[in-house]
């Protein structure tokens, strides 16, 4: 149903940006049969490879494809591509344990000023379905690199020790739930966005982005019993542009040993500092603030070590370094 009214909504805006479209009686019935046939294309799943093969990494390089990793419920590894409007041709290969699939043509966007209706519309709903599926068999590691398509793991069944992804402007999705993954690497030009429940169970996470990092906990992630079990042990940010933005909240903290590099950039965390021991070894090249402080810095400070609150129930420790222009320190 949601698909549905998304393709619903693309052709609205389709029909916007092209003008008005004539109310003649007698267009009505051909525009809504269009339409309906295009709309009904862009939904249609075709499977474009089955086969059984012996794979362990997986190798994904697009343009503008999003691809979505399952999980088979069969020995063999299947591709399928959801809409048959657009005309994406892949190359697949399977060499030494590693699975191949390399986008050869991007999808043109249309001129809609020089392009009709149908091809403007058709143009649109490839925008909003434009992906591949692809079913694996086992565990496998994941490297993928994309230019505006993003990468959605679907289960958890599918990773086996590292996933790398390098993109220009897109995000990666992951299980909301434990995992066991050695690393995960990202690198962006892009926002990259995750949510807390995303990085559970990750050993080590490394991002570096020319823009912001975004990590929340939201009102829809499950939190399990002895969660600080499945914490990460080091997550890494290094931010390598002028003034970008790192926001993170959690009620969690995010790792065992979380270190940011944003030094043209503002830090801000929302950290749970009266549940868990948190020691800080903060570094602003301008001014760090503490929100619950009510003199709150009347002269700047720069640098903080130690902890904001002791938790003696907790005896676990938590590490939080971070270089950056302004830092701000709130408790969530």
């Amino acid at each position: 149903m949601n698909k549905k009214i998304t393709i619903f909504a693309v052709i609205l805006i389709a029909i916007g940006i092209i003008g008005t479209i004539s109310s003649s009686i007698a267009a009505v019935p051909f525009a809504t049969n269009y339409i309906n046939e295009c709309a009904k294309k862009a939904s249609e799943k075709v499977t474009i490879y089955e086969k059984q093969v012996d794979v362990k990494q997986l190798d994904i390089d697009t343009k503008n494809i999003n691809v979505e990793v399952k999980k088979s419920n069969s020995d063999k590894l299947k591709i399928v591509q959801v809409g048959t409007l657009n005309n994406n041709t892949l190359t697949i290969d399977n060499k030494e344990n590693t699975f191949d699939i390399k986008q050869n043509e991007e999808n043109r966007h249309i001129d809609m000023e020089i392009q009709g209706f149908g091809d403007a519309v058709i143009n649109m709903l490839n925008l909003a379905s434009n992906k591949i599926i692809v079913y694996v068999p086992n565990n496998v590691d994941i490297q993928a690199k994309t230019r505006y398509g993003d990468l959605i793991i679907t289960d958890k069944d599918v990773l086996n020790e590292r996933v790398t992804f390098s993109t220009e402007y897109s995000q990666i999705t992951l299980p909301k739930e434990v995992k066991s993954l050695e690393n995960l690497t990202i690198s962006s030009n892009g926002d990259i966005n995750l949510k807390a429940s995303e990085i559970l169970g990750i050993k080590n996470i490394n991002i570096s982005t020319t823009a912001g990092v975004y990590l929340q906990s939201m009102p829809d992630d499950v939190f399990i019993e002895n969660i600080e079990n499945f914490i990460p042990e080091t997550f890494n940010i290094i931010a390598t542009k002028y003034s970008p933005s790192i926001n993170i909240e959690s009620t969690v903290p995010i790792a065992k040993k979380l270190n940011i590099d944003n030094k043209n950039g503002m830090t801000y965390l929302d950290l749970p500092t009266d549940k868990y021991n948190i020691e800080f070894n903060l570094d602003a090249s301008e001014n760090i603030y503490f929100e619950d402080e009510q003199d709150n810095n009347q002269e700047p400070m720069k640098k903080f070590n130690g902890t904001i609150k002791q938790n003696e129930e907790n005896q676990n420790k938590y590490n939080v370094d971070i270089k950056s222009q302004i830092i701000n320190i709130r408790n969530i």
